[in-house]
């Protein structure tokens, strides 16, 4: 048994959550070590919706986003969603899927892509590499004793137990999370709200999407029913249908094969089965995110519906929320308490989203009551009534953590709060996209956030003092983002915190 007692921050679970997490604590100066009890990155498709706000955070950190982004679907071919009663048959009705075009770079730098966690997740696993960091892979966590000052915890690798003392402990170890398990944490929620199948395959089935090309197809056949999900340029795709709880797989790959053919027109492609699943939806919320000197991130933390894909994008901003404030703390410039804002702030976040996804599964039962019954317009309404799930664009970016300073309530969920979002500088908001110029090079205003230190931006007239960023003189506002998007006055300031969420204003004049 040997010992490593000199590590900062211990991380059990690499997935894209925990990468994140190594990344920011590692880019901010503190040891790191990551370990996963899998034998490599992901291989099965899970999540594929990466929204801008993961993008903006990664960006932040310094990852290669412009590669990240190149080897996500094309948004013309990614840009649909379509009920059909098999693919290549009748289309029934569609709705635009997300917003991804160029008109989203008024708001943000990275627009939302269609980029399946198989494809993303190597690649963080190579840019955490190229940072000097490397996966602990085949390693499990067994347990932990927490100390005044580090968490002991025990872990095995090739059958060899290895101590490892670190200040904190990060679960990011999923749904199924040992170290929530250890912690005595409790998972609050519906468990078993439905139960699926997947067929993981690869087909050419571009002459049945040609006319209607899309990332998700809704099989409407009186047969089999079910989605089609594309994951990606290489003719990868999944099949979801619903099962019956405790459904076992027992079927050979030939079954699976049929099972594929039923739902297409023309069932004469080659198919070749990759792998298959089964797994039960959930809606389930952590009692608490914080056990002393362990935190719980991501899927750990909370278990989503996948309608909305806010569960791998959620955890990232776990992530980003809790590096900060570890990273303050264990460089003495804030005291304890300031880790005890991460669930507060955090979890009422999950249960909105928790929330939106539910709603988001359940009403999509309105299409399937629709089908078959004489009124079209009543199946064109209930395919309308939809847009909330494949347009969740406020939800992505307008979240906002309860500050000190805030003038408004925070509103209730509503189609209108999930689909639009606007800009604001209300303590606990994002911090507004708006294109800059700075050393002649055109940046985002979120480029200007520090990752470590809070950053006061200030208006071209205020009164400062030189410890701040102000428009004019440490960059340039060509298109009045500060005026314009923001709507503050010349002699206003705001100070942003290292998140990027705006912690408090000062409006002086008030534009």
């Amino acid at each position: 048994m040997t010992t490593q007692s000199d590590i900062d921050v211990l991380i059990v679970g690499a997935g894209p959550v925990g990468i994140s997490a190594a990344m920011l604590l590692h880019k901010m100066g503190h040891s790191v070590r990551i370990i996963d009890r899998r034998e490599g990155p992901q291989r099965a498709p899970a999540a594929h919706v990466i929204n801008a706000r993961t993008f903006e955070v990664w960006r932040q950190i310094g990852v290669n986003v412009d590669h990240l982004r190149s080897l996500a679907q094309d948004p013309k071919a990614a840009g649909q969603v379509h009920w059909v009663t098999k693919l290549g048959g009748t289309v029934l009705g569609s709705l635009p899927y997300e917003r991804q075009g160029d008109e989203m770079l008024a708001i943000t730098p990275t627009p939302l892509r269609n980029l399946a966690q198989h494809i993303l997740e190597p690649v963080l696993v190579d840019e955490l590499s190229s940072m000097g960091i490397a996966v602990e892979y085949s390693t499990q966590w067994l347990s932990m004793i927490q100390e005044d000052e580090s968490v002991v915890s025990t872990v095995s690798h090739d059958g060899n137990d290895e101590v490892i003392v670190a200040k904190y402990l990060l679960g990011c170890d999923g749904a199924s999370s040992a170290v929530r398990r250890e912690s005595g944490i409790t998972m609050e929620g519906p468990d078993n709200l439905q139960s699926f199948a997947t067929i993981h395959f690869t087909a050419d089935l571009s002459s049945l999407t040609r006319e209607c090309p899309g990332v998700l197809f809704w099989l409407c056949d009186q047969g089999m029913g079910g989605t089609l999900i594309s994951h990606g340029s290489n003719n990868e795709w999944v099949y979801m249908h619903p099962v019956d709880a405790g459904y076992v797989i027992s079927q050979s790959d030939e079954e699976f094969e049929a099972m594929v053919r039923s739902v297409l027109i023309d069932a004469q492609v080659d198919i070749k089965i990759l792998r298959t699943s089964s797994w039960t939806m959930t809606s389930q919320i952590a009692d608490r995110y914080r056990d002393g000197r362990v935190f719980l991130v991501g899927d750990a933390a909370h278990r989503f519906p996948p309608s909305g894909g806010m569960g791998l994008n959620s955890g990232v901003q776990d992530a980003h929320n809790l590096a900060w404030k570890l990273h303050a703390v264990i460089t003495d410039t804030a005291d304890d308490t300031l880790l005890d804002t991460y669930d507060p702030e955090r979890r009422p976040i999950a249960q909105r989203n928790a929330q939106a996804s539910v709603e988001n599964a359940f009403k999509m039962i309105e299409v399937f009551e629709a089908l078959g019954k004489p009124d079209q317009e009543g199946l064109s309404q209930a395919i309308s009534n939809q847009q909330t799930h494949f347009d969740m664009f406020g939800l992505q970016m307008g979240f906002r953590y309860e500050l000190e300073g805030s003038t408004t309530p925070i509103a209730p969920l509503s189609d209108d709060v999930i689909r639009n979002y606007t800009p604001s500088t209300e303590p606990g908001c994002r911090l507004p996209h708006g294109w800059l110029t700075r050393n002649d090079q055109r940046i985002s205003s979120l480029d200007l956030i520090d990752l470590t230190e809070t950053t006061v931006i200030a208006g071209p007239t205020a009164k400062v003092d030189g410890n701040c960023l102000q428009v004019g003189h440490d960059f340039d506002d060509p298109n009045n983002w500060w005026g314009a998007v923001l709507g503050l006055a010349d002699d206003a300031c705001i100070t942003v915190r290292p998140d990027q969420h705006v912690a408090s204003r000062d409006l002086v004049g008030k534009s």
